[in-house]
């Protein structure tokens, strides 16, 4: 196993070589602010226990329900073997990054990851009363980039899936900082 190398320039922080995907952000900080770990402790204060364990409840039934409903589809499969709510998975016959453009066009956020090359979703409470507005979409979205695998423009899928086959990595960092630098 490689040994993940962060190069932190500016205090931005940049990563080529992580199964999770490429990831760059602004600050060495990351997605994990103070304000987010401060309403998280919030939010469990003001569920309790038994709230907090009912809501665990629910998210486990969601995620086992996706869970399913991908193993239904023939063209996917699911990484691992997910015990939360991390679901990942991929595809042997069909370009996964064009299916999570397809699915960003229809509103669901998934994010992309590398090596292999796959998808995965974090399971919420909001994902509970529209699980199978989910796996409908999903299944009409591998049925797109199945039937026309060639037409999907735009998106993340041609980042993603140059970025998996470059064997410069630099180029894939000087990619993801470019990136990072037109949009902040």
């Amino acid at each position: 196993m490689k040994i993940l190398q962060v190069i932190i320039k500016k205090e931005q922080m940049n990563v080529t070589e992580w199964s999770g995907g490429l990831y760059v952000s602004p600050t060495v900080a990351g997605s994990r602010s103070g304000g987010l770990i401060a309403g998280a402790w919030a939010a469990m204060m003001s569920l309790g226990l038994e709230g907090y364990m009912e809501h665990t409840r629910v998210l486990m039934e969601t995620s086992k329900r996706i869970q399913n409903g991908i193993k239904e589809i023939s063209e996917l499969f699911i990484i691992g073997k997910p015990h939360m709510t991390v679901i990942a998975f991929g595809s042997k016959v069909i370009d996964i990054f064009k299916v999570n453009d397809v699915m960003s066009s229809k509103g669901w956020h998934l994010n992309a990851l590398q090596k292999p090359s796959s998808v995965h979703i974090c399971v919420t409470l909001q994902h509970t009363p529209v699980v199978e507005d989910f796996l409908i979409d999903l299944k009409e979205s591998v049925k797109i980039v199945k039937e026309e695998p060639g037409t999907i423009e735009g998106g993340l899928a041609p980042i993603y899936g140059a970025a998996e086959k470059m064997p410069d990595r630099g180029m894939v960092q000087d990619l993801i900082v470019a990136f990072m630098d037109s949009t902040c």
